[in-house]
């Protein structure tokens, strides 16, 4: 339940119509239970029936009542296909795409070649698309139109039906909300270091109740989208398929999965890791805390929480430290404050001023956690140990100003964009066996380097976030192999978030699945959102005046750090107010 609902949307509506909008200065974005309850899903919901078309109904009636009839909760569309021939009946594939338009404008009817055939158009403005797999792009062209042709014939019965229409279903935005849900798929990290298998969630939108849980199995099962998969793998042997009862959750909270004989081709580490994707996936709308998997009907493993927990993407978040950082005067790197709100300086070479910075970024390593800094000139990247041990190390030196956005991913890589006149390039820097720093230029596809404004890397290391000269938010996934022995990195396949913003300042990861993105749309001010990173959902967070850095933790537990070109450091407190903990500038969490 830690994506962001329909529920809650319609929830934070009436409280800012009643004047008692909140956000949460911390966490995931939770669906709001009926009742009080954590574990309440879509199911306690209002159901929506189909209704069936009347005898003699006209043919406009047969259109609506069609688009009325697919937003039910009928499992097959039964009631739906009442409405279509029987040979459209049979040809119709509802499931190859959703069309989700702002609303459904207008039904218009154009007479056919005799008085016994009708065209219908349906027209609107595209806000998105869901695919054959269930994943959700929003359309990149903002008030794009969308016309769709249906044929209407009347039969020899004297009734009107649908004879030909496109596959899928048409939805206004606020019917589509109602009935899909976001969900994560999770799936393993390729070319992680060994011992570091990580998942990495997939968000996809099924329908929120038509047997949510299992649909979530076969999702995993079929594995993951088509933009995700060159960089992910699952645990489930080919050819695994869910049995006939496929989920069962028990009162001590284990969900049993039941799988055919293929699966028992996992077994030990293999049955493990398959048991973390179910877990991690499941107990986002089931509430469970363990899995137990059956292969052809024999026992084969249960993972708890507790031994799924070092497959979690957000692990380095929950390990005990400091919870943010940012530049006090002098280039000096402090402390966000504690409740005592005294901000200690940073130990060692980045704190006393012996490297003054104006840009920094933190590592997420558990084991050995290092600070990136750029010099005020934006000519040099020093790295060192954050608990100042040892002395730092130069690992770039450029033209003056060409420096700029260090962040860390989750694998031990520093990266960096270098404008460099003539020579911009997006870099990715770490040091191999002997500590000796490797630079790798990234290719980005179909975009040229000196366009990137601002970067950010995802905890997993398979997805970057860029920010464009044009406003543009776009993520791509990383891409990584070795030729001849050379390492190569490539962003690919970078796609728009939030095609609606003109205007970007600053980008952070909160946790591996959401964006806060500081934007602004057409002539409206800078305002911080939240977006699922797909593009589904976002919400708007408060703003402060003259805002200009914002940063997001990985974590659940900590608060969105903003600064201003007053040069103060805020905090989001519980009631979407910021507060003023210091002055400073270029506030940051790890990543």
């Amino acid at each position: 339940m830690r994506r962001i609902t329909p529920f809650l949307a319609l929830v934070c509506v009436l409280c800012a119509l009643s004047a008692c909008a909140s956000m949460p200065h911390s966490g995931s974005v939770r669906e709001a239970a009926k009742g009080g309850t954590k574990d309440q899903g879509p199911e306690q919901q209002v159901r929506v029936f189909a209704v069936p078309p009347k005898p003699g109904e006209q043919p406009h009636g047969m259109v609506a009542g069609f688009l009325e009839a697919v937003t039910s909760d009928e499992p097959d569309y039964t009631t739906a296909r009442a409405y279509l021939t029987p040979e459209a009946r049979a040809k119709w594939v509802p499931t190859r795409e959703v069309v989700v338009l702002n609303t459904i404008a207008k039904i218009e009817l154009v007479a056919g070649a005799d008085e016994r055939t009708y065209r219908a158009e349906v027209s609107g403005t595209r806000v998105g698309t869901v695919d054959s797999r269930n994943a959700y792009q929003p359309e990149q062209q903002a008030g794009a139109p969308y016309l769709a042709t249906l044929q209407l014939r009347l039969g020899s019965d004297n009734q009107w039906r649908i004879a030909d229409l496109p596959d899928g279903l048409i939805l206004s935005n606020a019917e589509f909300h109602r009935i899909y849900r976001s969900v994560n798929t999770y799936w393993f990290a390729t070319s992680m270091p060994l011992g570091q298998d990580v998942l990495v969630p997939d968000p996809v939108y099924l329908r929120s109740r038509v047997g949510l849980t299992s649909a979530l199995v076969r999702q995993l099962v079929n594995g993951p989208t088509d933009w995700l998969r060159p960089v992910v793998e699952t645990a489930f042997p080919a050819g695994t398929e869910p049995a006939d009862r496929v989920v069962s959750i028990e009162d001590n909270r284990t969900a049993r999965v039941q799988l055919n004989r293929q699966a028992r081709l996992a077994q030990g580490k293999g049955c493990e890791r398959m048991a973390a994707q179910l877990l991690f996936t499941l107990r986002q709308v089931s509430g469970v805390d363990s899995v137990s998997i059956t292969g052809g009907g024999a026992p084969m493993c249960l993972l708890s929480d507790d031994d799924a927990a070092h497959y979690d993407p957000t692990r380095a978040a929950k390990t005990p430290g400091p919870t943010g950082y940012f530049i006090a005067k002098g280039g000096m790197v402090n402390v966000v404050p504690g409740a005592n709100g005294n901000p200690p300086a940073l130990p060692g070479p980045f704190g006393d001023g012996t490297y003054k910075v104006d840009q920094i970024a933190v590592s997420r390593d558990q084991f050995r956690r290092r600070i990136a800094g750029i010099d005020t000139g934006g000519r040099k990247l020093w790295v060192g140990d954050v608990d100042g041990h040892g002395e730092a190390q130069e690992w770039l030196n450029t033209s003056p100003g060409s420096l700029s956005s260090p962040t860390w991913d989750g694998r031990g890589v520093l990266w960096a964009l270098d404008h460099t006149k003539n020579a911009e390039q997006v870099l990715a820097l770490y040091e191999d066996e002997r500590r000796q720093v490797t630079k790798v230029a990234v290719d980005v596809e179909g975009i040229t380097a000196a366009r990137i404004t601002d970067l950010r890397l995802s905890s997993d290391g398979v997805r970057a976030a860029l920010v464009l000269n044009t406003g543009q938010v776009l993520v791509g996934r990383v891409e990584r192999r070795v030729s001849n022995g050379v390492p190569a990195i490539t962003i690919a396949a970078p796609r728009s978030v939030l095609p609606s913003l003109v205007e970007v300042k600053a980008i952070s990861w909160n946790g591996p699945d959401r964006l806060v993105v500081l934007g602004k749309e057409g002539q409206g001010a800078l305002q911080p959102q939240i977006v699922d990173i797909d593009g589904g959902i976002s919400i708007s967070v408060a703003s402060v005046n003259g805002m200009l850095h914002i940063a997001a933790p990985d974590g659940a537990d900590q608060p969105l750090l903003a600064d201003s070109g007053e040069q103060n450091i805020y905090q989001l407190s519980q009631g979407n107010n910021w507060i003023k903990v210091h002055s400073g500038t270029y506030p940051v969490y790890p990543g």
